[in-house]
């Protein structure tokens, strides 16, 4: 998924840029479902109750919160799709493959309701088995008691039910953010035109890496405790390599082959339970120092690394797959990092600032984790925004 992010200095963190990465979707769209709230249109939009900044996860509960409150709310989203670091891809692959966050964590989390109430099928990865030599017979690992689980037909199915009577503004790059007494003004750029939002408050869910790039400003500048928190961060490094092969490679019985010699030393079979599909979609799993060996190859050396243990574990040394994904999180402009994993100031990086801006998701590793800090944002929003 990605490596440690670029590192800033206090300077451009409080101070930042004017510059806005070039690679944002040509197109404004807006995602409307219901008409309660208008949708903005270029120029300068009426004051909102609220706007949050990111359509991922922690945006998206925030606002589902928020707009069930009956506030006014618009989302602003840089990419021209919601998720964030959940992508379900549809396109890349002969069925739906996720190129960020893939797996369910826990059979206990806020997230099953999502999925239970929409009736998606899931899939425990449960069965982990290992070999040295491809001569030697399979051995099964005991299953963790707190197991894995896939959402069959795609990650992204479970924000269907956050999005409903939103509205979502696409391909809204966020430049600067501007909060006062008199509230919030964000202002961003749709393909080369500027537009502002004003509201009383705003959530802001954005990516660590974004919020220290400096591509984001914020008038006036932000205390210098979070921005001290923000920067002790430390990013977790990742690789993950999906295969798509025309027939299955590994046991179809099996859903992650661990403890191999080589790099990556984890695969797990992506496509287990995917009704109808006669391949087999294997990722290949790297993190810490192995994942920053994989992400230093140029993207054909990766591949063909990866494909050599999807071999040498399949015992097939001709094997060849028909279609590989990945995605560089890392220099994506809009994520800036996979995920963090130190995160020693975490109570100051959510505090509030000034009861204008709330913060949700930032330093969140999954995807349950996000969803309850967009919803613990709406919560404090709501408990601090005048009645009007």
């Amino acid at each position: 998924m990605g490596t440690d992010g670029p590192r800033f200095t206090r300077r451009q963190m409080l101070i930042g840029t004017a510059a806005v990465t070039a690679t944002a979707v040509a197109v404004p769209v807006t995602i409307r479902s219901g008409a309660a709230n208008a949708a903005p249109s270029p120029g300068t939009v009426a004051p909102l109750d609220a706007i949050v900044l990111g359509a991922g996860m922690a945006g998206l509960a925030a606002a589902r919160d928020l707009a069930d409150r009956g506030k006014n709310v618009v989302v602003l989203e840089a990419r021209d799709r919601i998720g964030g670091r959940m992508w379900t891809d549809r396109g890349a692959a002969s069925i739906p493959v996720e190129r960020g966050a893939e797996l369910v964590h826990g059979a206990d989390i806020s997230t099953w309701p999502l999925i239970r109430g929409q009736g998606l099928a899931t899939h425990e990865m449960k069965i982990a088995i290992t070999r040295r030599d491809p001569g030697d017979p399979w051995e099964q690992i005991p299953p963790e008691p707190a197991g894995d689980f896939r959402v069959i037909g795609g990650y992204d199915q479970i924000l269907r039910p956050l999005t409903g009577g939103l509205t979502i503004q696409l391909n809204t790059v966020i430049r600067q953010i501007e909060y006062g007494g008199d509230g919030v003004v964000v202002r961003a750029d749709q393909a080369g035109t500027a537009v502002t939002f004003q509201a009383r408050a705003a959530v802001v869910a954005l990516p660590l890496g974004v919020l220290r790039s400096g591509d984001v400003t914020f008038s006036p500048a932000l205390p210098e405790a979070k921005v001290a928190a923000m920067a002790a961060v430390r990013y977790h490094s990742a690789c993950k390599v999906l295969l798509e092969f025309p027939k299955p490679v590994l046991p179809l019985n099996a859903d992650n082959v661990v403890r191999l010699p080589g790099n990556p030393d984890t695969l797990w079979n992506s496509s287990t339970s995917v009704p109808g599909f006669t391949g087999q979609v294997v990722t290949g799993w790297s993190e810490g120092d192995a994942a920053r060996e994989l992400l230093a190859l140029p993207a054909e050396a990766r591949h063909k690394q990866v494909l050599e243990v999807v071999r040498a574990a399949a015992g097939e040394p001709n094997l060849m797959y028909s279609k590989v994904i990945e995605h560089d999180w890392v220099n994506d402009p809009f994520a800036r990092g996979a995920y963090p994993l130190d995160v020693p100031g975490e109570d100051e990086i959510y505090r509030p600032v000034n009861d204008k801006l709330f913060w949700a998701g930032v330093v969140t590793p999954q995807i349950d984790l996000s969803y309850d800090s967009g919803r613990k944002a709406a919560t404090e929003l709501l408990q601090r925004l005048p009645v009007a």
